[in-house]
């Protein structure tokens, strides 16, 4: 690969592109390694780019394939109503799996809204956005008669944060401050840990807390992404548990944190008390538009199907352990009577 980075490379010295075909992550959530033929990196990461796939630190991958059976696209007519553009032969579908796994594990491992990947066979490009509401995918680019493959690469180079998929509700946290977070959550010292804010009530001052970045919990890049970890407040001084996740938008689906307030508001015993949730407010280029661009008369509409989800993040106040393994017949015992209390406590 190259002579084809080399070619790329000319038109976004910002970025590094590196072949990582065989040099892949082995610490990504998979029993397997993701290896995608190139990792592109920015130059203005903090540290020394790595020399091979590393998922927490990839802006884009680049898959090339050289067999018309490893295509999963096809090019869609003009009249696209009643019309697909992706193959379910087993090949093709294994191409998608395998794109999609990338993306599955970037997404997991890091704070991004979205994100990009390329996908080449022959002489066509395809740019896909990947959301948690579904993949954009753009028509093929014939690179060698159209510049438009040239002009993303530069572009994206160059684009600010928000339109790089970062999300800028995250940030690194001073290094004083992450030393006190780091002892309180009892982490390993080199522990990077980041801060964000959550919505309280009206009135009120968003609730800052300082966290690690969660277990990566590898699925598919379309689903509601929920991480969650112990994360320290240090207005109150004291452990939280943060969870972050995209729910599914529906009107009869309840933000959780409207679920807690009515369990304590009716006194149900054995049920942590919410100290802040709400929909994360994100910038207009950081929200999903695949709901959006599937009624436009361009996208194929056969078997189309969106489901939208909201960036929702939320704070308990007990920071519970793995009920897995039990120090006595009388702890588990316990467990599972209080479960059971607050599983029929009538409410109204």
């Amino acid at each position: 690969f190259l002579r084809r980075i080399e070619s790329m490379g000319q038109f976004a010295p910002q970025l590094v592109l590196l072949d990582t075909h065989c040099r892949g992550d082995a610490d990504n959530g998979y029993t397997f390694q993701t290896k995608p033929n190139i990792s592109v990196y920015h130059r203005s990461l903090s540290g020394k780019v790595p020399e091979g796939c590393d998922s927490s630190l990839i802006n884009m991958h680049i898959e090339f394939k050289q067999y018309d059976w490893d295509n999963p696209f096809t090019c869609p007519p003009c009249d696209r109503h009643d019309t697909t553009f992706i193959s379910t032969k087993p090949n093709e579908t294994n191409t998608l799996g395998q794109i999609g796994a990338y993306v599955a594990v970037q997404l997991a491992s890091q704070f991004c809204m979205h994100c990009f990947s390329v996908y080449i066979i022959h002489d066509a490009a395809r740019i896909i956005q990947w959301e948690r509401d579904g993949a954009i995918i753009m028509e093929p680019i014939y690179y060698n008669i159209d510049s438009a493959l040239v002009r993303f690469f530069s572009q994206f180079s160059q684009a600010p944060p928000e339109l790089c998929s970062i999300n800028t509700m995250v940030s690194p946290v001073p290094a004083c401050e992450a030393k006190l977070a780091i002892d309180k959550l009892k982490s390993p010292e080199t522990t990077a840990m980041f801060q964000t804010t959550v919505p309280r009530t009206k009135g009120s001052s968003a609730f800052l807390i300082l966290f690690p970045c969660p277990d990566m919990n590898t699925t598919i890049p379309f689903c509601c992404g929920t991480c969650a970890c112990p994360a320290y407040d240090p207005t109150g001084e004291c452990i939280v548990y943060f969870k972050d996740s995209w729910c599914v938008s529906a009107d009869d689906i309840f933000p959780e944190g409207e679920i807690y307030a009515e369990l304590a508001a009716n006194k149900v015993l054995h049920v942590a008390h919410c100290l802040a949730s709400g929909d994360v407010e994100h910038l207009p280029e950081q929200k999903p538009h695949a709901q959006e661009y599937s009624k436009h008369p361009w996208a194929c509409q056969k078997g189309l199907e969106i489901t939208s989800h909201i960036h929702y993040h939320l704070i308990l106040d007990l920071v519970g352990e793995a009920l897995t393994n039990f120090r006595s017949s009388r702890e588990l015992v316990q467990a599972i009577h209080d479960a059971l209390i607050g599983e029929l406590h009538p409410s109204s």
